[in-house]
């Protein structure tokens, strides 16, 4: 044994080879480390929906009052919701999704012309679009 000890060679290959060990499980303990993270992305891509799809704005020029409704959403995120208008991005609200991933949220927004308006519901990670027509009459 100490002959087998002895050798430099030998006890090269015996520390090269706890090295490997050691790097091969920490490799495999560590890839299921971000599955939480990976799995997150797994989930069907949110929605968002506004209703009235189609809102009357008197001169279409004024405030424009509708309800988004999103899905798809993690229970732990906050959902910004904001419009885009001719005048620019505004923030109009923001949705918490409940244990099923939907969340409801009373939109009140000025504008100023009518045409069709973007409203975006967004995370840090992911997002999703809706479109409101804003009409002078029906």
């Amino acid at each position: 044994m100490s002959r087998f000890l002895g050798s430099r060679l030998t006890l090269v290959g015996l520390l090269v080879s706890i090295l490997v060990l050691v790097i091969g499980i920490s490799v495999v303990t560590g890839a299921g480390s971000g599955r939480e993270n990976a799995d997150a992305h797994l989930l069907a891509a949110p929605t968002l929906q506004a209703a009235p799809i189609t809102v009357v704005v008197k001169d279409c020029s004024g405030t424009a009052e509708f309800d988004v409704f999103g899905s798809g959403w993690a229970s732990d995120e906050v959902v910004l919701i904001t419009l885009q208008t001719e005048t620019g991005r505004l923030f109009v609200g923001a949705g918490f999704p409940g244990a099923s991933g939907g969340f409801i949220d009373d939109i009140e927004a000025p504008v100023s012309s009518c045409g069709v308006l973007t409203v975006q519901a967004k995370t840090a990670s992911r997002g999703a679009n809706a479109a409101v027509s804003i009409v002078a009459s029906k």
